[in-house]
């Protein structure tokens, strides 16, 4: 959705001095004029300095030092709304009230590093709908503020010598030409390279895992062997790791019992030897005469006790009985466990000597074995092959959604030849020689012009307005007033200058404000009228600076003709 820009006043107020300056703009071509150091060029900074743009802050050291602050009334448009903002700047803060009357205030914006610098740089991203992102050294960023007016700027010293150096520092940024073209002509933003570039690399990652996986799998002579013997094998070993495994199921089994047996006779045992000391100890005592056998308390004498002496005695002798009996059945048991056992050994010794010996083809059993491990690594490798592929399938879907390097180049191509065409008829009404080169008119591969004085200035300004063209051709790109300061070099005779002011009156774009500085001193040879009559006509809104005789007459003094809104400023300036 395409957001437009209007520039509806200025005004620029000196309290310390009692002076201003106000004028209107229009829909359409504004002629700010008047005398060299006039002021033309300080109302044209001030205007993006009102934006909150600190790059050609240095060349207002002089108005600055009067306490200035500068108010744009401002129309924001776009298929939907049409609202109103003020934009008012003083020293390091900017204030900005909505259609609402909703007032955001931005402490400390005269560093472009600032937290409030950075929170107004996305304000506006958000307010134009831009997301244009820029690559350096420290990773990817928003965009600075000037990258929003940069295309429809063109300043006054280098801006009609070099392109895209209207602000300082953007040239700090990686492959800023290509990144910055892309973006305002829809074709590409950094955001989409990078991240085309992560999928890219995640792509040509798997693509490698899975030529080394697939590599390994077929050039490993143990992998290939290990599959034939797998395959040739697998059946018979199966059926004999099968018997073997339930044969030594009951090894074990047996093996158990004869632990289980074995703790038993040891306790019968312990058990016997116990009632076999008492069984002795009862045959050599008398109850009323000798002592406990566990202590040296005198056995008592009573009828009741020492029939309870005999009766355990008869217990006793009954329980060694029991006890020898079944240690002996025990033993038997044990010693009949111990054959099994043997037996069962034996068995799957013989078991095992079978499996090694069994052969097919040259294939033993003893190999399969061997090559179980091998197999397991083949099917770790083919599970490997097989995720890999499936996530290369993801990624390159992913990838598809981003444009190929083949599509940029051809969209690219079809913005130049657009460009191309209209860049050679501005040549042609501004009377250029034809040019042969491809480096001079191939939009992305301009970086200056085979062109000298008058020729050079006339080349830049075809440039900036084909390019112009070019955005309105761009759907969702934001546009701003076509600013261009100081139209006319010192070296420009008569002739050229009417030829510079007919084109830009024939071409300047529709769908936006235009705003030009011309010199014109009206002590020496002014020409103002005959220009405003015989080219602009009914097309220029005109605006004098020093009455087109006066050097550095920006500021005048305060008549009160704007008082009210001096007064609603200061209300704005005040809001807390």
């Amino acid at each position: 959705m395409k957001t437009t820009l209007d520039i509806n006043s200025i005004l620029v107020y000196s309290e310390e001095n009692n002076k201003f300056f106000h004028t209107e703009f229009k829909n359409k071509l504004n002629v700010i004029y008047g005398k060299n150091t006039a002021g033309k060029s300080t109302l044209i900074q001030l205007i993006l300095y009102a934006f909150g743009i600190n790059d050609n802050k240095v060349k207002l050291v002089e108005i600055l030092s009067e306490q200035i602050f500068v108010r744009l009334d401002c129309t924001i448009k776009n298929e939907k709304l049409e609202e109103k903002y003020v934009f008012l700047r003083q020293d390091e803060t900017l204030l900005i009230r909505d259609s609402n009357d909703k007032v955001l205030r931005f402490n400390g914006i005269s560093s472009d590093n600032s937290a409030e610098h950075i929170k107004l740089k996305k304000y506006f991203n958000n307010l134009f709908d831009f997301n244009l992102l820029l690559e350096s050294n420290s990773g990817i960023s928003d965009a600075p503020i000037e990258t929003i007016f940069l295309p429809y700027y063109v300043s006054q010293e280098v801006g009609w010598v070099y392109l895209r150096k209207s602000f300082s520092n953007l040239n700090f940024y990686k492959n800023f030409k290509e990144d910055f073209l892309d973006y305002y002509l829809g074709i590409e933003n950094v955001v989409d390279k990078d991240e085309k570039r992560k999928i890219e690399k995640e792509v040509n990652r798997l693509q490698q895992q899975i030529k080394f996986y697939t590599e390994v799998e077929k050039d490993n002579r143990d992998l290939k062997l290990a599959n034939v013997i797998d395959q040739t094998l697998e059946g018979k070993a199966n059926l004999l790791i099968s018997d073997i495994s339930k044969k030594k199921d009951n090894l074990l089994n047996l093996e158990n019992t004869y632990v289980g047996d074995s703790n038993k006779l040891t306790f019968y045992n312990q058990r016997l030897s116990v009632v076999s000391k008492v069984k002795r100890n009862h045959k050599n005592q008398e109850p009323g005469k000798d002592n406990c056998p566990t202590c040296t308390q005198i056995l008592p004498s009573n009828l009741e006790d020492v029939y309870s002496f005999f009766q355990e005695e008869n217990d006793t002798a009954n329980l060694q009985r029991d006890l020898k009996d079944k240690v002996k059945k025990l033993q038997s048991r044990l010693n009949s466990l111990n054959k099994k056992i043997e037996s069962h050994r034996a068995d799957i010794k013989s078991s095992y000597l079978t499996f090694n010996e069994y052969s097919e083809n040259g294939l033993t059993l003893e190999k399969y074995i061997d090559s179980k491990a091998n197999i397991q690594l083949f099917e770790n490798l083919t599970k490997q092959i097989g995720q890999l592929t499936i996530d290369l399938e993801i990624e390159k879907a992913k990838l598809k959604e981003y444009k190929t390097d083949e599509e940029i180049l051809f969209e690219r191509s079809k913005k130049s030849k657009i460009f191309k065409d209209k860049y050679f008829t501005f040549n042609s009404n501004l009377g250029l020689p034809s040019l042969e080169d491809e480096r001079f008119y191939q939009l992305y591969e301009i970086s200056s012009f085979p062109f000298q004085g008058v020729q050079l200035h006339l080349a830049v300004l075809s440039y900036h307005f084909a390019f112009n063209y070019l955005l309105t051709k761009t759907t969702d790109v934001h546009r701003l007033p076509f600013i261009l300061d100081s139209v006319f070099k010192e070296d420009i005779e008569g002739g050229n200058k009417i030829k510079i002011l007919n084109f830009i009156n024939d071409n300047f774009p529709i769908d936006t404000q235009t705003i030009v500085s011309i010199a014109d001193d009206k002590n020496v040879d002014s020409r103002i009228e005959q220009y405003k009559v015989e080219i602009f006509k009914d097309n220029a809104h005109m605006i004098c600076i020093g009455n087109g005789t006066k050097e550095k007459a920006l500021l005048k003094e305060n008549d009160d003709t704007q008082k009210e809104l001096i007064d609603d400023s200061f209300e704005i300036l005040e809001t807390i």
